[in-house]
This record gives structure tokens, sequence and C-alpha cells, in this order.
């Protein structure tokens, strides 16, 4: 076949047929004027199979867990990384005598970069791929870790932290990754399994912590060091592992989809459906901002913003509320000058985390520890019961339980509880909304949607301190009263999310919905 014959055939899938099969058809040929017309109607139809079919047909084997190991280390990374972001002011405030406002300023800038850093890093995602996406957010995250080891300074310590922070925000599109190799019966349960590895390594992290700010054992850099160690092997795992066969596919990378498709059975010693692989046409403009607010995906968007905003805000609201509720302050107002809120006295000093007796380490060790009963319980649920429905019966659980601390009563134990049962229902949404991220939105956006719903957790995540010291200055009732209201509207509109995602086949271009 000549290359100017080769160029007039077209692709595209059948509109009356869904079980695999495509239509290769030749178009008029083009003549000079005058010249007489000359009609080609050959048709023929070939057997082929979606991405979809070639998932599901290969099953989960070598190949996916091959792939959860990966994601594993990733998650393993952020897990360090978030227990590094919460004490590496009180470590390093032992050596360089820092403020709160110090502090604060860490915060901010760790906060509000790793936001910006999930957006930036998902549409990256879209448009060059997950693999070079999440590579590059290893290799920062490493180098610019490693280097803040043995700075000699706050500033420059800053600096590279503050880097490395932007950094994380590509850890996401390993989850975008999984989705998108992930047979669906199983994408849930592995979510989630993931969702614990990330609590595990938080508890592995606080037992570093413990190990090396003992006061005669002091090492803050051996366990800033440590910090870097899962994204070091996360980036040379990434050197074994292809790109993703939903993103060549849009990309118009034929060859490179069908040699991993090929692969992938290989791995887990089955064999593909019959035919040829099926391509993606219309596929133009990937990791386009804007798609997420166009009329098809604009109501799902909102709905999902709104969500992960109130989760990361009822998240840390009950977390800045646990300090009186256990005990370590009687006044509601002081809980401004706590370690989870820098609302306080901004030139108060940061105290040292070396004078930090075992009592409250063990304390630090047993509330982190709380958060793996909800990984379980959705776990569990999560491919068995519509997403939609877990996730509205979660949140209204969520509801009931912040609504019972206004109960008077003065048993702290039953009050600590309901306060944790309602934070472990929270982190288990977090990672609800992220799998429904994945799940609703076509591949030419799945990067951007799932990054940006991961900066909708810091964001809120950065608003909480100056929300709970609007509402502690009143009363401590009205912001537990306020984050009850939100987490209830936040159950209303999980039933109204466009799509429900369980069992639903992920779109690779927006016509495929």
């Amino acid at each position: 076949m000549t290359e100017d014959n080769r160029g007039k055939f077209n692709f595209g899938r059948k509109s009356t047929d869904q079980r695999g099969f495509f239509r290769r058809m030749t178009t008029e040929d083009e003549n000079p004027r005058g010249a007489t017309k000359k009609m080609s109607s050959t048709l023929v139809l070939s057997e082929a199979f979606t991405t979809e079919e070639a998932i599901n047909r290969v099953g989960f084997g070598k190949f996916q867990v091959k792939l959860i190991i990966l994601s594993g280390f990733v998650a393993l990374a952020k897990g360090f990384d978030s227990v590094h972001n919460n004490f590496i002011n009180s470590l390093t405030t032992c050596q360089w005598s820092l403020v709160r406002w110090n502090a604060a300023l860490m915060f901010t800038l760790c906060t509000v970069l790793s936001a910006v850093g999930c957006i930036i890093y998902g549409i990256w995602s879209d448009k060059y791929g997950r693999r070079t996406a999440l590579t590059s957010s290893l290799i920062f995250v490493f180098v610019f870790g490693a280097v803040s080891v043995g700075l000699p300074n706050y500033i420059w310590f800053l600096v590279f932290r503050s880097i490395t922070a932007f950094s994380t925000g590509g850890f996401a599109q390993a989850l975008t990754l999984c989705c998108e190799y992930i047979p669906g019966k199983k994408r849930g349960r592995i979510f989630f399994i993931l969702s614990s590895v990330w609590a595990l390594g938080v508890i592995v992290m606080l037992g570093v912590l413990y190990a090396t700010t003992r006061p005669n054992n002091y090492h803050w850099r051996i366990f800033a060091a440590i910090c870097t160690v899962p994204a070091l092997f996360a980036m040379v795992m990434m050197r074994f592992f292809p790109e993703s066969i939903r993103f060549l596919l849009v990309g118009d990378e034929y060859a490179s989809a069908k040699n991993v498709a090929d692969e992938m059975a290989k791995s887990n010693s089955k064999t593909l459906p019959s035919g040829q692989l099926h391509p993606v046409r219309g596929a133009s403009n990937r990791g386009n901002l804007f798609h997420l607010l166009s009329a098809a995906h604009a109501r799902s968007t909102l709905l999902f913003w709104y969500m992960g905003l109130t989760t990361a805000i009822a998240f840390f609201s009950l977390d800045s509320m646990s300090p009186y509720y256990i005990g370590d302050v009687e006044d509601n107002k002081a809980m401004n000058s706590t370690a989870s809120n820098f609302m306080g006295d901004l030139y108060k000093p940061v105290e040292c985390m070396q004078n930090v007796t075992n009592d409250q380490f063990t304390k630090i060790l047993w509330t982190n520890a709380l958060d793996f009963p909800g990984f379980i319980v959705f776990m569990l649920l999560v491919d068995v019961i519509d997403r939609k429905i877990l996730l509205c019966a979660s949140y209204l659980l969520t509801c009931t339980f912040i609504g019972l601390l206004f109960l008077k009563t003065a048993d702290t134990l039953m009050l600590t509880a309901f306060i944790f049962c309602a934070r472990t229902f929270l982190l288990g949404e977090i990672s609800m909304l992220l799998l429904m991220t994945s799940e609703a939105f076509p591949t030419i956006i799945r990067g951007t949607a799932v990054g940006v719903q991961m900066s909708t957790f810091y964001f809120g995540f950065f608003l909480t301190p100056y929300i709970s010291a609007g509402f502690l200055n009143l009363e401590l009732q009205f912001l537990a009263g306020f984050c009850c209201v939100i987490t209830f509207l936040a159950a209303v509109a999980a039933v109204l999310i466009t799509w429900e995602t369980r069992g639903l086949e992920l779109a690779d271009t927006p016509a495929d919905r």
C-alpha cells in the first residue's frame, strides 16, 4: 500500500455494536478538476479489543503486583514525608532556635507549593505521560530531600524543603497509573491497600522519629535522611516499568501500546483477546484544565472539589480540637498555641522535640495508629457497595460522630472515641474521592483531575488554621457544629455525582461517555 493511500484510512468504533469491532473504510479519491472521480466502496470489518477488555482478560497477575509494589513505595514516601513535615520544625529548632512564625512560614510554603505541584504534575502527566511525571517527581524529591539533610541554616533548608514539597505533588500520579492497569473489580480494594501502606509509613516513621530524638541520641539529620529512602527505591523501580497503555493510545503511539499490552499478557501468563488493540481517536488537547469545567464534567468536578475541601477542613479541625478532648489543654482558646495550629503568639519559641516525653510519643503513636480501622472497613466494602452509596453513608456517619461531641458528659474517653471515629472515616473518604475521580474522568484529563482533586486536600489543610482560629475565639462547639454541617452537605453532594463509578468502564475521551 502506498503512503498516499495509507493516509486515507480512518479508524472509528462502531456506534451500533460495543463487542469490539471497528470499521476500516476508504474515502473518495481526490482528483484534479475535470478528471473523472473514482469511488472506492471497499468496506472491511476486523475484530478488535479495547484496553479495558485486554486488562480484564489478562486479569490480576505479576504485572499488577509489580505496579502495586512500585506504588507502595510511593505511598511510603508520602507517609514518610507527612511525618517529616509535621515534626521538622520541632526537630530543627533544637539547632536553629526557631520561633512560631518560622514554623508558620514553613507550613504555608510547603502546603501551598504541594497543592500547586499536584496541579502542575497532573497536567504534565496528561501531556507527557504518567511515567514521566512520576519519575521526575521522585527524582526531585530524593535529590532535594537528600541535599537538605546537610544544609547549614534555616533559610537554605526552607528553600530546599519548598522545592521538595512542590515535587511531592507528582506522587498522586501513581494512583492514576494504578487505575489504568488494575482490573475494575479489584480497583477499589487496591486503592485502599495503598492507603494502608501510607498509614504504615506514618507509623514506621514515627518509630524512627522516636529513635532519633532521644536526649542522649539526638540525630534529626538521620531522621531526615531516612525520609528519602522510599523515594529512592521507587525512582529506581520506575526504570523497569512501562508507560500507561491508555496514555500511549490517546497519544497516537499505537505500536508502543501494543508492545506494552503484549508484555502485560506475557508477564501474567495469559493471552490477549483475538484481534488488534483498538485505536483511540479524538484525543486532542490533553491535559486541558478547563475540560474539567466543560458541560459534561462541570457538575461532578465542582462536587468533588467541594467534598475534597470539606474532608480536609473537617479532618484537620478535629485534629486541632483533639488536645482539648484528650485533656492536653484546659482552655479551648489555648489550642491556638498547640502544635497543630500556628495562630497563637508568632514570636513564641518552638518547643524542641528533644524534650518530648515518652508518654507524649506514645500518645502520638496511638492517635495515628487509629487511622487503620477506617481503611480496613473501606477495603472490605468498596468493591461490594456502590461508590456513591458508600461515600454518602460515610459522610453521614462522620456527621453523626461529630454531632455526638455535643453530648453533655465528663467522659473524656467517650468523646475522644467519637473524634477518632470521625477522623478514620474522613481519611477513608479522601481515598474514596481519589478513586472515584480517577474512574469518572477520561484518560485525556485523568491525571489533571486526580492532581486537582489532591490539591483540594492541601488547600483545605492550608485554610484550616484560619477557620479554627476564628471559631476557637468563640466557643469550641461552634467549630464542631461547622464541621457537622459541611460533612452533612458533603453527604448530599455524594448522591448528586453524575456517574456511579463502580463497574464503570474507564473512558479515554469525553465522547466515550
